[in-house]
């Protein structure tokens, strides 16, 4: 297996260890905010050290050969994370779908805030009250569902492994390798 592979796996164990940790602790278990910090902390230093790593021993390498370099460490990471949030989500720790529900659902008994969502939609002004909780209720469910979590982890940690692969293959490239 490759070092890039391999360094994305220990990272993505790093993460899951973390998650784990934090459950019996009950450390930030409804806050997303840390957990997505030490998620594209753990991508950048994973792809970072990979990088750093391969370019200290390769001689010359083209950049997009760096920029592959890179998504070989990120891709292993987001592909664990992405299915262990899954089933962390759906099997582990349900609460915390059941508790955006409550939430959700407190907020729309209110006639305040159902009145406020009627006038910043317009959408749902000719709605009726039950029709509009519904809706809401509906979309909440979808968004904070096992699988959406899933998709969304997916998509957007690609998409951060992509881009961070080409900003620390330029810096290295023009900043700490250069000829």
């Amino acid at each position: 297996m490759k070092l890039p592979v391999k360094i994305g796996l220990l990272s993505a164990l790093i993460f899951i260890a973390i998650k784990l940790i934090c459950l019996p602790l009950e450390w930030s278990l409804y806050e997303i905010k840390p957990f997505v910090f030490i998620n594209m902390f753990l991508v950048t230093a994973a792809i970072s050290y990979s990088l750093f790593q391969i370019k200290r021993y390769e001689a010359d390498s083209n950049f997009l050969n760096d920029v592959k370099n890179g998504m070989s460490a990120g891709l292993p990471y987001t592909i664990v994370v992405g299915v262990f949030l899954f089933f962390y989500y759906q099997h582990i720790f349900p609460d915390y779908t059941q508790s955006k529900l409550d939430y959700m659902e407190h907020q729309l008994n209110d006639p305040d805030n159902l009145k406020d969502l009627k006038n910043a939609n317009e959408d749902l002004s000719n709605k009726s009250d039950q029709e509009i909780k519904k809706l809401m209720m509906n979309n909440t469910e979808m968004m904070y569902s096992a699988k959406f979590t899933m998709v969304i982890t997916l998509l957007g940690l690609t998409i951060f492994s992509a881009i961070n692969s080409l900003i620390i293959s330029l810096i290295y490239r023009r900043i700490v390798f250069r000829n």
